[in-house]
């Protein structure tokens, strides 16, 4: 399924494993994911408090759609607004804000 090659027309260095998967009834590339070996280092601290936030905010969210009345006054608020297509996405972003405003 996945062929790693080492290189390709020199646009990435010679260490990048490039896989990618075919589609069996027409042959079509669906994916391509490039591996650098120096990029196996783990997250900085910078992106592990990013993660974290996220992780909190993804949480937030979750428990503020399992709870019917919160999900019924965001809903309302959502659909006062234009910019965020989806309820999820809206309440991400204020859950967001919450948690990035300075106290």
């Amino acid at each position: 399924m996945a062929t790693p090659y080492d290189s390709n027309k020199g646009k990435y260095a010679r260490t990048d494993q490039i896989y990618f998967k075919i589609r069996k009834f027409d042959e079509a590339t669906i994916g391509v994911r490039l591996k650098h070996p120096t990029d196996n280092q783990p997250p900085t601290a910078a992106q592990k408090q990013a993660q974290d936030l996220f992780a909190t905010v993804a949480a937030k969210v979750k428990t503020a759609l399992a709870d019917v009345t919160q999900r019924a006054q965001y809903k309302a608020q959502w659909k006062a607004q234009r910019k965020y297509k989806t309820l999820t996405s809206y309440i991400f972003h204020v859950k967001y804000e919450e948690e990035t405003a300075e106290p």
